[in-house]
């Protein structure tokens, strides 16, 4: 596996900005709609797609979403981006890795696998004022969230507690780029390329519990 540095403190760069400007824009929106409370509700059946090794998986999540709370988060659920945990739920709950892959533009192709604040089992809102100033924003505009709408790449097949990073994507090349690998390589020789528009990792305190049902 091609080491990988965590997502630096810096802003996104001119192109970026605007993009994000554009994905705060349409999170906001989808918090007025949200603010009247969610639909979804924790589902032991529940089902969505996921990428690993060049292959669209499906997984399955037989219980809810785990956030460290002692990693201070001002979102409903107690989740946020750009600090790792310092506890999990178990131990050893970080030796899978789940890839969150957020597009930050408009209209991505394909769609996501998940639309904002609707996959089964996740947190539905998300603190991410860790990362404000890479957004363009201010932390408060983005404390209370709901959860963007995303893909999953997995590191490699497995099952249980999986270890939650984000990866940010800004234009509709590198997100096709990333559907057609469908894979944890193709993440990375685009994260190690300058200027293609894939940022991260970024650290989270969340774990999602899965196992891989079917391809």
């Amino acid at each position: 596996m091609t080491p990988r540095k965590l997502f630096p403190r810096r802003h996104l760069g001119a192109g970026a900005s605007i993009v994000a400007g554009l994905f705060m824009a349409s999170l906001a929106l989808a918090a007025a709609a949200f603010a009247s409370g969610s639909t979804v509700l924790p589902d032991s059946t529940a089902q969505t797609p996921a990428w690993v090794n060049g292959q669209t998986v499906t997984v399955q999540y037989p219980q809810l979403f785990f956030c460290d709370h002692s990693v201070a988060a001002s979102s409903s659920t107690g989740c946020e981006v750009g600090q790792d945990s310092n506890v999990g739920p178990v131990p050893n709950a970080d030796r899978n890795e789940l890839f969150v892959i957020v597009p930050l533009f408009a209209n991505p192709s394909p769609a996501p696998m998940c639309p904002i604040a609707s996959c089964p089992n996740h947190p539905l809102t998300i603190d991410l004022s860790r990362i404000a100033g890479a957004l363009g924003t201010t932390p408060d505009a983005v404390a209370n969230l709901p959860l963007p709408a995303h893909s999953h790449i997995l590191a490699a097949p497995g099952g249980g507690w999986w270890d939650i990073k984000v990866v940010a994507v800004t234009n509709q090349t590198a997100w096709a780029q990333l559907a057609a690998g469908k894979n944890e390589a193709t993440m990375d020789a685009l994260l190690n390329t300058p200027g293609s528009g894939v940022v991260g990792p970024i650290p989270t305190n969340f774990y999602l519990f899965f196992n891989i049902v079917g391809s």
